[in-house]
């Protein structure tokens, strides 16, 4: 079974059978830091790991993402991930054709595989969090 935990407050914790709870860690204002852009030309998307668990096997790590108006942005995804819209709004598309618009509070998963295709009309800022290494996608 899959650990997948995630809170809007960008804290992660996790703990199975035998193991000890770690402390809490907090990020005050996690979602008025800076967002890196992920430098692909022609795009306006921008992605920021916040923080990762310590689980070696099966980490997960929770952060921060923005589409900007412009060029699409089509990524498959290696991992499972979940987001949920924090402001603004954005389009995602599947393979199939399925189309949604994102507004604040509403959330999304993705399974490992899956292919999506990001745009927005305006912009759209999203906590996520996925079942991957920090830094890496």
């Amino acid at each position: 079974m899959k650990k997948f935990i995630c809170t809007l407050a960008a804290t992660t914790l996790l703990a199975s059978a035998g193991q000890a709870m770690a402390a809490m860690t907090y990020f005050e204002n996690a979602q008025q830091k800076d967002i890196a852009s992920l430098n692909i030309e022609g795009i306006n998307v921008f992605l920021q790991d916040v923080t990762t668990s310590n689980d070696k096997e099966d980490p997960i790590t929770c952060g921060m993402f923005r589409m900007e108006r412009g060029n699409p942005l089509t990524y498959t995804y290696s991992y499972d991930e979940a987001k949920i819209m924090l402001e603004g709004e954005m389009t995602l598309a599947d393979a199939s054709g399925k189309t949604v618009v994102l507004h604040p509070g509403d959330a999304v998963s993705f399974d490992k595989g899956d292919t999506i295709t990001f745009s927005s009309e305006t912009s759209g800022t999203a906590f996520y969090c996925g079942q991957r290494e920090f830094g890496k996608l």
